[in-house]
């Protein structure tokens, strides 16, 4: 890839990434991204302003899965009135693999960096549409620490190019 930016991911933004593929190994995973936002300040941007790029490719090393968590939700009448209430939940670690191969369907609406004594440690709100009904989604948060990321991208492209 013609441009590489290690351990900088406080210089991208992904919110509204789709995820084009998700690759889990041992110690490593791997997303393929459209729609990632290199900021000004990232070293191999020498635009002087946030740029989209056309795929971006983020590999993360060394990567443990801390937690996957299902996000919750609650359901409301048109008054107002909590009909039902849904908790986070705790996807146990035999079923991280399902939720991975879920996730590839998914869009990337925010990161949120977490402090770590060694290492990066990033969580990843993620929107995967339902099987049963696409218009439905289920979120997840993937809370992940990591010892490098590194982002790979071709090129440079305008918002309406980065599909």
């Amino acid at each position: 890839m013609k441009f590489q930016s290690v351990n900088e991911l406080e210089h991208f933004s992904f919110e509204d990434s789709e995820i084009q593929e998700l690759q889990a190994a041992p110690e490593q995973l791997t997303f393929t991204l459209s729609g990632a936002l290199v900021k000004e300040e990232n070293s191999q941007n020498s635009r002087y302003q946030d740029m989209y790029c056309g795929t971006l490719v983020l590999q993360l090393e060394h990567v443990k899965i801390a937690r996957i968590v299902k996000e919750g939700f609650k359901y409301y009448d048109a008054d107002g009135r909590l009909l039902r209430e849904v908790p986070d939940e705790d996807v146990p670690e035999q079923e991280a693999p399902q939720v991975l191969d879920r996730c590839k369907k998914g869009r990337i609406f925010t990161t949120v960096e977490d402090t770590v004594e060694s290492g990066y440690a990033w969580e990843f709100g993620i929107d995967v549409p339902r099987e049963e009904d696409e218009e439905e989604v289920d979120t997840f948060w993937l809370c992940l620490l990591f010892e490098s990321a590194t982002a790979m991208w071709e090129r440079y492209c305008s918002p309406a190019e980065s599909s």
